[in-house]
């Protein structure tokens, strides 16, 4: 636990040692998601970069904070967190979901820290025009049925029984502050798109991937078991429908603007796999750290002969 002055967030570092300007590695998890929940792509990680997993304020095992749950709070508290810890730049962020913003507003306030980037499974600044969050109609479908149960992310999962059991207590500790997070997604989208970073190519030449998976399948599974169960009214069965028809469109779309972001980027697609990719296919997410780095580091190097 370090102190960022305020109050105390969760931290753990690991991996093989680092040569000076080798980046840091650090996850940054989605809603309501957890530290935990990311023990098997560390595993693959450590063993080749320095890697950096915390819990954001409110969530996992971290303190709550004064102020109110936000990605440009969450960046800064990050910042913050980083000097207390006497971690230094260079940083390769990993955004998963909601915390690709995260990483995006990290990038705005801090560019210089930034050597590159995985956006993972990651929410843009058009996620609201087009997903409601929380959605209700998926909710009354959903019913008491477990999400991790019905998409078969458990089954699917790399972690063990015990790493489940954490990861699980881990994400139930922080629910207020989920909910908080998802009551201000209109407001967050907005926020991240006055700032024109696709215009602007924010990242200018360094390396970014973006990962692309299928989280349309997730919500498929959903809808058909809830289907079944008898939850929701039609009209919220319909509606669910109606999403699920433009999806995957709408998905693919964002997914490729993030393109935008940087003159050196790339997509990875992986259908078979649903919105979890780092806790499903932890290998994936390690593969595009590792082409980030490589990259990171060919860009260092470069620049160092330049100025011999």
């Amino acid at each position: 636990m370090v102190s960022i002055g305020t109050h105390r967030l969760f931290i753990s570092v690991s991996g093989v040692h680092a040569t000076p300007g080798d980046p840091m590695v650090i996850f940054l998890a989605g809603s309501g998601d957890v530290a935990s929940s990311y023990r098997a792509v560390e595993r693959l990680v450590s063993a080749f970069a320095r890697v950096l997993l915390y819990d954001r304020s409110g969530l996992g095992r971290s303190e709550d904070g004064p102020h109110r749950p936000t990605p440009i709070t969450a960046a800064t508290e990050l910042h913050q967190l980083l000097e207390r810890a006497r971690i230094v730049p260079p940083l390769l962020l990993v955004g998963h979901s909601y915390g690709g913003i995260i990483a995006r507003e990290y990038l705005h306030l801090y560019p210089d820290e930034v050597a590159g980037m995985v956006l993972s499974e990651a929410s843009t600044e058009r996620q609201s025009d087009y997903f409601k969050i929380p959605d209700v109609n998926i909710n009354a479908v959903l019913g008491n049925l477990n999400f991790a149960q019905v998409t078969g992310l458990r089954e699917d999962a790399k972690l063990s029984r015990g790493e489940w059991r954490v990861r699980a207590a881990d994400i139930a500790r922080g629910r207020a502050t989920w909910e908080a997070e998802a009551a201000a997604y209109v407001e967050i989208c907005k926020a991240l798109g006055e700032k024109e970073q696709y215009q602007k190519r924010a990242m200018g030449e360094k390396p970014l991937s973006v990962i692309r998976c299928n989280s349309a399948r997730d919500y498929q599974r959903i809808y058909e078991k809830g289907v079944e169960a008898r939850n929701g009214t039609e009209e919220q069965r319909e509606a669910f429908r109606q999403l699920l028809n433009r999806w995957d469109e709408v998905d693919r779309e964002m997914k490729e603007e993030q393109l935008q972001l940087s003159s050196r980027s790339r997509l990875i697609h992986v259908p078979e796999c649903g919105h979890h990719v780092h806790v499903v296919r932890p290998d994936v997410v390690a593969e595009e750290i590792r082409w980030v780095r490589d990259r990171t580091v060919e860009r260092r190097d470069s620049e160092s002969m330049e100025k011999l």
